[in-house]
């Protein structure tokens, strides 16, 4: 590798964030890449940057943060699932910057969306073929999440792109060639804006509830029913059923009561309330944070005005966009 020589091996990457509407815990597998979740969300154009530059050198990984702060610990995890697969890493020393354009640990994927950009990154850094590495990024990704417990179905949704539906738990790339996995997930796209709304105060990490067997089973049981009524007619005449469904599904499984986003939920739907516009407030698991989308489709909801009502409380809030249907 002339990376070997002196040449700095740099890479650059992004990814988007992820917000899970309702879900299921399936981690009876033993291997990581099998363990996932049913379940349905949103795709956010918005996330992290990483770039990574490597030197010859004893291994280390050295990681900074910029805009929101991050964990060291899933950057050291990412890079320690890569090395599995490309051991050539671990005789380089890694400095590893990232741009947070979201809070972690309020619902919005971040852990998975840094998991991908940092195995992306590195991959072009050391020359790994681009198709290929776009598929084992997400496989390192899940792999990374299952064993820090810091996710369940991100990865694999997030690799389907729009408004996604995630049928079979597991990584969403698996096996010779990276053709398919276990995980699947099926997207469809509209073009739409989004606001995100979450208080000042940290959320619960994701571990704190599905590690807890009566949280899982709570969280599963109503998930699996909310699948029923969306998994067989995907697509966009879905949407009032999704938008109602998540609802159902934080009440049933008890999420909604838990950690305060009874209350956020209240506060944001009362701002809503004193516009004229048709947009509808649903919780982001398992974090305590909301996203703001239009009730119908076809009719655009106007969010500067909500966004003005937001500013006159303590909330913090940011614009996104529905991510485009992935490529890979």
């Amino acid at each position: 590798m002339s990376k070997a020589m002196g040449i700095p091996a740099i890479g650059h990457a992004t990814c988007g964030g992820h917000v899970t509407l309702l879900f299921t815990v399936e981690d009876s597998e033993i291997e990581p890449y099998l363990q996932g979740s049913r379940g349905a969300g949103l795709c956010l154009d918005t996330g992290c940057k990483v770039s990574v530059r490597g030197v010859h050198g004893q291994w280390g990984v050295n990681v900074g943060f910029r805009g929101f702060e991050g964990s060291e610990d899933i950057v050291r995890g990412i890079f320690d699932v890569v090395s599995e697969d490309l051991p050539q890493i671990r005789k380089m020393k890694w400095d590893v910057a990232v741009n947070n354009n979201l809070p972690t640990s309020q619902g919005f994927g971040m852990s998975a969306a840094l998991a991908i950009a940092v195995s992306r990154a590195i991959q072009r850094a050391v020359g790994e073929e681009y198709e290929l590495s776009l598929r084992r990024s997400l496989l390192h990704a899940h792999i990374a999440e299952r064993l820090s417990s810091s996710g369940l179905g991100d990865v694999t949704g997030i690799s389907a792109g729009g408004v996604e539906i995630r049928t079979s738990p597991g990584a969403p790339f698996h096996g010779d060639g990276l053709q398919k996995g276990p995980g699947v997930a099926l997207g469809w796209f509209q073009d739409m804006e989004m606001t995100l709304v979450w208080p000042k105060e940290k959320g619960h990490h994701t571990s704190e509830y599905i590690d807890d067997l009566d949280w899982k089973m709570s969280i599963s049981e109503s998930g699996r029913a909310s699948m029923l009524s969306l998994v067989d007619m995907w697509g966009p005449s879905c949407w009032p059923m999704l938008l109602s469904t998540a609802r159902s599904f934080v009440e049933q499984s008890g999420l909604l009561t838990d950690g305060g986003r009874g209350g956020l939920l209240k506060a944001v739907n009362s701002v809503i309330g004193k516009t004229d516009e048709q947009a509808v407030a649903s919780l982001c698991l398992l974090g305590n944070s909301i996203v703001i989308t239009r009730r119908d489709l076809m009719a655009p909801v106007n969010l500067g005005i909500i966004e003005d009502a937001l500013s006159e409380t303590d909330l913090l809030f940011r614009r996104v966009k529905l991510a485009k249907l992935s490529r890979v």
